[in-house]
């Protein structure tokens, strides 16, 4: 946010803490300049972490050639021949990133997707390379943009499954690329795929899993859930969203979204976070601006682009 931004208010959890014994108590959130607080009872250690989505970072080599039609659009200059091996220079912002979670002594790091404009492999090794470097540990959820090469013929999500089982493999460090789970200092940190705005089945059954562990839940998703007075960009559950409403189809060269909106998964989905107090936090990027919303006791922050050097930390206060 370009102004000062402060809030501060109580969550309490009401309909929950006595079902869920082993449920930590936030007993405050507070939001400023780009962190944000949670105070914790019980929780024993102090700790942060780092997220940031949307550097749209390109670079390019031979083995890119042959993806030059798909990638022109969202790569520029940085996919043309003669500049193989030179970057847009949007590694800049996420190096800074990785050197203020380093300073700040963060846990790990979440990619919250859209790191690189399409699936090259050049990109992603690079990307790979920075994190080696800075010895952090990171989680990765891919958004839109990783997976897709414009005008690439077939099925969406086929092409997601294709890349992200293969280029993009190199940044999930083994994990499920589709759904992840990670409890640090018992905060369960959970990732879901939605980059093609749907969910399915199986991350509805995960997330319920997630769910039934009792632990408060930071979730990571490209795509934020829709709330009410936002646009379509909001798009995972968003009623209007649907062949109709879908502007960008022709420039992104793929097929429009379904002609019936989602399946009832997605608003189930939807409908788990918003409504379960296990959720704590929802962290997203792709609209390329900051916003915060709060509401059912719990907060969406959706970070500004990393490459406009925007990031948050996310830390975690034990409750006196």
């Amino acid at each position: 946010m370009r102004y000062f931004f402060y809030l501060s208010f109580l969550v309490c959890f009401l309909a929950g803490c006595q079902e869920r014994q082993t449920f930590r108590m936030v007993e405050q959130v507070t939001v400023q300049n780009g962190n944000v607080y949670y105070y914790i009872k019980g929780l024993e250690t102090p700790f942060n972490v780092l997220f940031l989505s949307d550097t749209h970072f390109t670079i390019e080599d031979e083995r890119g050639k042959e993806f030059y039609s798909y990638s022109r659009r969202m790569g520029g200059e940085a996919v043309e021949p003669e500049n193989y091996g030179r970057s847009n220079g949007r590694e800049q912002a996420f190096s800074a990133s990785l050197d203020k979670a380093q300073k700040a002594g963060s846990e790990f790091v979440i990619l919250g997707g859209d790191i690189i404009n399409f699936p090259s492999l050049a990109s992603a090794e690079y990307i790979k390379s920075l994190l080696d470097k800075s010895g952090l540990n990171w989680m990765y959820v891919a958004g839109n943009h990783d997976w897709h090469y414009e005008g690439e013929s077939g099925d969406a999500f086929i092409q997601r499954e294709k890349w992200i089982h293969s280029n993009l493999e190199v940044l999930y460090q083994g994990h499920n690329p589709m759904y992840h789970s990670q409890v640090i200092h018992n905060i369960n940190f959970v990732t879901i795929d939605n980059s093609l705005f749907e969910i399915t089945k199986e991350q509805l059954a995960f997330f319920r899993e997630q769910l039934n562990r009792g632990l408060p839940i930071i979730l990571s998703m490209h795509i934020p859930v829709y709330l009410l007075g936002h646009n379509i960009d909001y798009g995972c559950g968003h009623p209007d969203w649907n062949n109709k409403n879908d502007i960008y189809y022709e420039i992104e060269r793929r097929e429009p979204w379904p002609e019936k909106g989602f399946t009832e998964t997605t608003y189930q989905f939807r409908d788990l976070v918003l409504n379960s107090p296990e959720v704590i936090g929802i962290y997203a990027g792709h609209t390329h601006e900051e916003v915060i919303d709060f509401f059912n006791d719990k907060i969406q922050y959706v970070a500004g682009a990393n490459f406009n050097s925007k990031d948050i930390i996310i830390h975690f206060v034990p409750a006196e």
